[in-house]
């Protein structure tokens, strides 16, 4: 009976504490008698309030910036009284305001800020005409408004269940540089799809978005029926695929078809019309131009030596999978469970030398108990 009921679907943490973090906001801003303050600091907190404290504070901290940025050039905009020009000019400066700041958070990597700084600008710059105050007090008010959300939804995040969806473990304090995380499966990026789900194990950089094709590599494991299903498009990338289990055929329209038995690979690039029939689960890479990189099945007692120049990452595919790490005189060892997804970080350029060892039984069908995940730059 109570398996049944985990079953059932529920409100997540997250959900409650996003919830508790805007009414609060709501009753201190009502108290204060701000009314005006409350939706920017509101979106704030919605923003804040991701699925680690990690990404809490590297969020606020980009949106913050953002923010202040949106908050002076808005400001500047409005000393030249662009509310009392002409209808042309009001267009021109809307414009070119939106452009150059777009561009400004571009080239600060700091584009998850677009939206709530433009919407900081808009509010300062355009404020006056609906009977707000000035430009410079607007500014300020606002971008205050805009920090006291994300440091709200920051506290509420880290102080009320704080997440936990990584382990961070191995810092060296000879080489501080080597370290390594693991994420359980149960804390892993799940994206629901109809017949199935994909579960994100990583994605670079960090602050990469998926959706709109701004990512170096990616790797992420799906799972379902797929029916005559167009796989998504993706120009000037390369997609490999490895079946973990089940059976699917991959289409190639004028390249070469392929059915796929559990831990065979296809290789393919992003940009071909490629169709998927089956149901299993598998896993995917996909790497830009500027990558190259590898799914390799490894079996009890691999041994291992790789370059911090090169992203390593290993993905359980049993339990009691256990993973030794040695990084000079110092050696850590992990024990994961099936699903667990462990990343060693990695710097482009390094050149310290660390050995890998992993450690388990051999499965009776003969199945890799790990799979190990790397890509280098080209």
């Amino acid at each position: 009976m109570l398996e049944k009921l985990k079953k059932i679907p529920h409100p997540g943490l997250r959900t409650i504490k996003t919830a508790l973090a805007a009414t609060l906001c709501i009753i201190g801003y009502t108290l204060l008698g701000r009314p005006e303050g409350l939706p920017l600091a509101c979106i704030a907190i919605f923003i804040a309030m991701q699925d680690s404290v990690g990404k809490t504070w590297k969020v606020g901290k980009d949106r913050a910036l953002g923010t202040l940025l949106g908050g002076t050039l808005g400001s500047l905009v409005g000393l030249i009284r662009v509310i009392d020009q002409h209808l042309a000019v009001l267009a021109a400066v809307a414009f070119v305001g939106i452009v150059l700041y777009i561009f400004a958070c571009t080239l600060l990597k700091i584009e998850g800020s677009i939206v709530i700084g433009l919407s900081t600008y808009i509010i300062i710059v355009f404020g006056p005409q609906a009977g707000l105050e000035e430009p410079v007090w607007l500014a300020i008010d606002r971008t205050l408004d805009t920090m006291i959300g994300l440091v709200l939804g920051g506290a509420v995040n880290a102080l009320i269940f704080r997440p936990r969806p990584e382990r961070h473990r191995g810092h060296d304090t000879v080489n501080p540089v080597f370290h390594y995380t693991i994420q359980k499966e149960d804390h892993q990026k799940t994206i629901k799809w109809d017949g199935g789900e994909t579960k994100e194990l990583y994605i670079y950089p960090e602050d990469a978005i998926y959706q709109e094709e701004r990512f170096d590599f990616r790797i992420a494991v799906n799972s379902g029926e797929i029916g005559g299903g167009q796989l998504r498009k993706f120009e000037g990338f390369k997609r490999q695929m490895m079946l973990l289990d089940g059976e699917i055929c991959l289409m190639h329209k004028e390249q070469h078809s392929i059915t796929l038995a559990a831990y065979e690979q296809d290789v393919a690039l992003g940009a071909w019309d490629t169709s998927c029939e089956g149901c299993g689960r598998e896993i995917s890479l996909l790497t830009n131009k500027a990558f190259s990189g590898k799914i390799e099945p490894l079996s009890g007692g691999a041994r291992i030596e790789k370059t911090n120049g090169e992203f390593v990452s290993f993905y359980c595919l049993e339990d009691g999978v256990k993973i030794s790490l040695k990084n000079g005189t110092h050696t850590y060892k992990e024990e994961c469970a099936k699903g667990d997804y462990l990343v060693i970080s990695w710097f482009e350029n390094g050149t310290e030398t660390y050995k890998v060892t992993v450690d388990c039984e051999d499965s009776a069908d003969e199945a890799p108990p790990v799979l190990m995940i790397s890509c280098t730059h080209e």
